[in-house]
């Protein structure tokens, strides 16, 4: 097995430019809103160099991966959500690409996605382990916090202490509103009599359930359209907008 050097690293960084879509890079700058530079690389092309470096030496690579770029932040993440080892040694991994990584929505929602396998057998610990994220006043660790409950734990068992949790969270950074949101809109749409019966006591985010209905579900359609357009072809994504 070949370990990571700089030698290596910069090599490699080379291979990802050489692998650039121009007009994606183009799309996805305007879509992320980000002050790093953006490569131009598909979101499944990185999950699988990612699942390939965590087979070989993803420790490694992560000891040396740099965070120039929007890509090479994203990395990090997606090869510490597949490195093979247990939870415990996968946390500081965690806690690290949330709380010092993290730079915008897709760092923060395409590692939450990532996670599904990670977290089996631990959900309740997970659980626990989130409060840490949405005490943070980094708004990106709360975001992290917001969307792996969103993908997570909309379930009976988990779904009244995440609106409670959701709640709590005072925030009037953009990402974290949305955040907020997009996950109670889903939660709506999974669980409309739970949502419901928390509405009619708590204004969360400060809807009701009539004023939700109303302003919020419009607002996460549109954003579920970006996540779509990210993902498509110019002719598609033309299409869709």
């Amino acid at each position: 097995m070949e370990h990571w050097t700089q030698e290596r690293y910069d090599a490699f960084r080379r291979e990802l430019y050489a692998r650039q879509e121009e007009a994606y890079r183009q799309f996805h700058t305007k879509l992320l809103r980000s002050d790093l530079a953006v490569i131009g690389l598909r979101a499944p092309l990185l999950r699988k160099i990612a699942a390939e470096i965590a087979k070989e030496d993803g420790a490694g690579f992560l000891r040396i991966c740099g965070r120039g770029t929007y890509e090479e932040r994203l990395l990090y993440g997606l090869v510490a959500a597949a490195l093979p080892v247990s939870y415990a040694e996968f946390l500081p991994y965690c806690d690290t690409y949330t709380e010092t990584i993290v730079e915008n929505w897709a760092h923060c929602d395409g590692f939450c996605a990532s996670l599904k396998k990670r977290i089996k057998g631990h959900e309740a610990e997970f659980f626990e382990h989130i409060k840490r994220y949405l005490a943070s006043e980094n708004p990106w660790a709360v975001r992290v916090g917001l969307i792996l409950m969103l993908n997570y734990y909309l379930t009976p068992a988990y779904l009244p202490a995440v609106l409670e949790r959701t709640d709590a969270v005072q925030s009037e950074q953009y990402y974290v509103r949305m955040g907020q949101a997009w996950l109670l809109a889903t939660a709506w749409a999974k669980d409309r009599d739970t949502c419901r019966a928390y509405l009619s006591h708590h204004h969360l985010l400060g809807y009701s359930v009539s004023s939700f209905r109303r302003r919020v579900s419009p607002i996460v359609f549109r954003r579920r359209i970006r996540h779509i357009c990210a993902a498509c072809g110019r002719n598609e994504r033309d299409s869709l907008l």
